[in-house]
Formats: structure tokens, sequence, C-alpha cells
């Protein structure tokens, strides 16, 4: 098995630190330039697309119409502040519930789901009472 490049061992660096909760391609390329001088958009999408396809980390969409990615852990829903685009983890599932439902009134078996709550964040909505 070939050995990872510096781009992959850069992204996995920053996923395993988890100083922020979801990631943007973008954040990613900014953060591995910065670890590593340069690196190629491209490479950064590729590293990323193989720890997707690895289950290391999963894509989420936070309703900005950009793809984010998170360490693949336990199931849980986000909440995005519809003013500075802070994301916060919301723990467990808010969900259970209505997915019983779902299943009993579909039919359907029930797989996957997401939800993001928007609101103002700490800081946003003490700024905007003042």
């Amino acid at each position: 098995m070939p050995r990872p490049s510096p781009v992959t061992d850069a992204v996995r660096t920053v996923f395993e630190g988890q100083a922020r909760h979801a990631w943007s391609i973008d954040q990613l390329h900014e953060v591995v330039c910065g670890a590593l001088g340069a690196a190629d958009y491209s490479s950064v999408f590729r590293a990323v697309t193989v720890m997707e396809r690895e289950g290391a980390i999963r894509r989420i969409d936070l309703g900005d119409g950009k793809a984010y990615y998170e360490v693949g852990e336990d199931h849980h829903e986000h909440v995005r502040c519809d003013s500075c685009g802070r994301v916060a983890e919301v723990p467990g599932c808010v969900l259970d519930d209505a997915t019983s439902g779902v299943q009993k009134s579909t039919g359907y078996v029930v797989t996957s789901h997401q939800l993001v709550f928007g609101g103002l964040c700490p800081r946003c909505a003490k700024r905007r009472s003042r």
C-alpha cells in the first residue's frame, strides 16, 4: 500500500485536531496550505474523498449550499448561526420519535436524516440585543 501524501496526512491532522466541528474543502485547503506552504486544491479534495469513502469523515449539509465534512462519529444534529455561520453540535438525535412516526405512517425503513437548526449564536445574539 502506498504511503499517504503529505496533503492527505495534513488533512487527517486537521480532523484529528478538531479545532472546528465542520470543515468545507475551501477551509481545509487554506489550513493545509498554511501547514505545508502550498497544496493543490484537487489534492485536498481527493484526500477528503478517500477519507469519506473509508468512513473516517462524513459529508454534511449545513444549509448554505456548501458541503462540509466532520469526523464520522455518532449521529447528531447541528445548529448554524444565521449571522456569522458558526456551527455547533446538538448532542444526540432529536428526531428519534419523529423517525419512528415516519416509519409507521409510510412503511419506509428510514436509514438516514439530516436536520440543521438555524438561529443566532450567543455572541451574535448578544451583539444584536445591544
